[in-house]
């Protein structure tokens, strides 16, 4: 007999758009194919943790198209960053409470960067909201997180979508890349410190979800042309954006599932 495979998904960063992952797993839970390890960076691991908390995507839709950027970069001045990482710990923390990685209901991997190497940080332990926190601190704008020893920044520096954490960290068999960037065009105009961070940032992302999509079983992009990475106010086009991809996807799922004897 085949032995099932262990379904792991990787969920990019990409800020606003990674709304787009609700629609891809509320498709996948529609064709009742069942997530055994998620890993996420960035947006991505903010979603990957709602969802391996155990909360059913209806109602993590309803916290993701009430997100606010005012909330959340609410000018707090550090020395490290315009903004303060307390204030965006706050804010994670309002919606992933005080769990702990063991306490979830789905194995979750979330990954940061250390900001003296660039190298990958993956973290599966301690406070979820600190480690997301951590995976959310774009350099320069949010003030970096202090973890594991290593000073933490956003994880799309070192690996923006992190297949290969899910082979190497989680057990996975099975491998779903979903990138929620695909046809972005990126800032043109570089006037403030945000849209530098964002660009670099977006910069090193791009370059390493390339490498690690090629790892992938199945490869979900999103297109996100005509959506910025801040574009909250578009969060029902991004939804719909992920569910049409994911949907494109599933007969080659399906087929790769077969083989494994899954339905």
């Amino acid at each position: 007999m085949t032995k099932k495979p262990r379904i792991g998904i990787a969920l990019s960063g990409g800020a606003a758009r990674c709304i787009a992952h609700l629609g891809v797993l509320e498709v996948l839970e529609k064709e009742g194919i069942v997530i055994d390890s998620i890993a996420g960076t960035s947006g991505g691991a903010f979603v990957g943790a709602l969802y391996a908390s155990g909360l059913g995507v209806d109602k993590i839709k309803e916290i993701a198209l009430q997100l606010s950027w005012r909330a959340m970069v609410k000018p707090v001045f550090s020395k490290q960053g315009l903004i303060s990482g307390k204030n965006l710990h706050r804010y994670i923390s309002k919606y992933i409470g005080a769990l702990h990685f063991k306490d979830l209901q789905i194995p979750l991997a979330v990954v940061a960067a250390d900001l003296k190497s660039g190298d990958k940080v993956v973290l599966t332990e301690g406070l979820v909201s600190e480690a997301v926190t951590a995976s959310c601190s774009l350099p320069v704008i949010f003030s970096p997180a202090h973890g594991v020893g290593k000073i933490l920044v956003d994880g799309g520096i070192a690996s923006n979508l992190p297949v290969l954490t899910l082979v190497e960290n989680m057990g996975a068999t099975l491998t779903i890349a979903v990138d929620v960037n695909d046809r972005a065009r990126e800032l043109s105009n570089l006037n403030n410190l945000f849209q530098i961070g964002i660009h670099t940032v977006t910069l090193f992302a791009k370059k390493n979800a390339a490498v690690e999509k090629r790892f992938a079983d199945i490869v979900i992009n999103v297109d996100a042309s005509g959506i910025s990475l801040i574009d909250l106010k578009k969060g029902p086009l991004i939804l719909k954006r992920g569910r049409a991809a994911a949907e494109k996807q599933i007969p080659f799922l399906k087929k790769c599932l077969k083989e494994f004897s899954y339905f």
